[in-house]
């Protein structure tokens, strides 16, 4: 057994351990570039723009059920083909701070869509996936509660690949096998960036107001 004298040390070491680590990532914060990217919806009547600290982005290949139904559904509203999902079901994104997003033109065209209006009996919370009306497009999702929001990389230019990463998620639901290259979701960095963006968490051009589509209920009445 440890006694008081042994535990102390581990206190210690543990904090010099976190303090280490949490000054090395400021450094590396510090030098770490800004990269803008423009942001144009399909048909280019909605135009913003991504601006974030590489350090502080994460580009993100997500095998999830949730994006497909989600972009597939988007895409059927305006009787559109669906361009966004990968050969293994994949949505592309690239997740940063709710204030690193900007829209310049055409904010009245975006609209929401979540899967349902409640949790579910697990008590997932649902996202809050906001579209391009104009063409049937997703263009980035979010939490109203948290500071991060993912933009899908089909809409943004060529630097979103300067971004950190790519990782992947939900690989257990590809529809297929993930490539080995990609790494899983390293998730203290992971939780590290959603604390970091925390204090943003109101930013951004999010009308979470609106009144949105629910996929899940519109599929339950094709079906009926």
């Amino acid at each position: 057994m440890f006694n008081s004298h042994g535990m102390s040390s581990v206190a210690v070491v543990g904090t010099a351990t976190v303090v280490t680590m949490l000054a090395l990532r400021a450094l590396r914060r510090r030098w770490s570039p800004v990269i803008t990217c423009k942001l144009s919806c399909r048909c280019g009547k909605i135009q913003g723009e991504v601006s974030a600290i590489r350090q502080d982005s994460i580009r993100i290949n997500c095998y999830c059920a949730d994006c497909r139904e989600y972009a597939t559904f988007i895409a059927s509203l305006g009787k559109q083909d669906e361009t966004t999902i990968g050969k293994l079901g994949d949505n592309r994104v690239v997740q940063v701070c709710k204030s690193a997003l900007k829209i310049t033109q055409g904010q009245e065209l975006i609209k929401l869509a979540r899967k349902a209006a409640k949790p579910n009996a697990k008590g997932q919370i649902y996202m809050h996936r906001f579209y391009a009306s104009c063409c049937s497009v997703p263009l980035y999702n979010t939490v109203d509660f948290l500071g991060f929001v993912g933009v899908f990389t089909d809409f943004l230019d060529e630097r979103c690949k300067e971004y950190a990463g790519p990782v992947r998620m939900f690989p257990e639901e590809a529809l297929g096998t993930p490539a080995s290259p990609e790494a899983d979701v390293f998730v203290p960095d992971f939780l590290w960036k959603l604390l970091r963006y925390h204090l943003w968490r109101n930013c951004g051009p999010f009308d979470y107001k609106q009144e949105p589509v629910y996929w899940a209920t519109a599929e339950a009445k094709k079906q009926d």
